[in-house]
């Protein structure tokens, strides 16, 4: 089943009415789509969906990421309660993070959305094209 299929059965609520009309509740949503919609959170939630891992391994499997913005977003999912750090008392103490069930729970959507991303991915470089010559023009 395509992503357009399953997306197609799921019963989906507008964006206004899940906004909520509180200022509050408003922001808290838009801060939660930042996130969650970030491209090294999006990356950081399907690695350790898949399992535990070191900062040097999460480093090294994220092509162009500083290692500042790797801890910022790390500490940031954390915060959110998507991600855990678990630190472990030996010489040199070794850190290892994790998705906590609330994260996985996000991977699904995420490696969807992340599908959808390859699967069109040619078209939407062949709709750039065409636009930006056409602005050319």
């Amino acid at each position: 089943m395509s992503v357009e299929d399953r997306m197609a059965t799921i019963h989906q609520p507008s964006m206004h009415a899940m906004c909520g009309h509180d200022p509050m509740e408003s922001e808290l949503f838009r801060s939660v789509l930042s996130r969650i919609g970030d491209k090294w959170s999006v990356m950081l939630v399907g690695m350790l969906h898949e399992g535990p891992r070191r900062f040097t391994e999460l480093k090294q499997m994220t092509p162009g990421i500083s290692s500042r913005m790797l801890t910022h977003t790390l500490r940031q999912l954390e915060r959110d309660g998507l991600v855990e750090r678990e630190i472990f008392a030996e010489i040199p103490p070794r850190v290892v993070y994790s998705s906590t069930p609330l994260g996985k729970s996000l991977a699904g959507p995420m490696l969807a959305v992340a599908e959808w991303a390859s699967d069109h991915q040619a078209e939407i470089s062949a709709n750039r094209e065409r636009y930006d010559a056409s602005a050319e023009d």
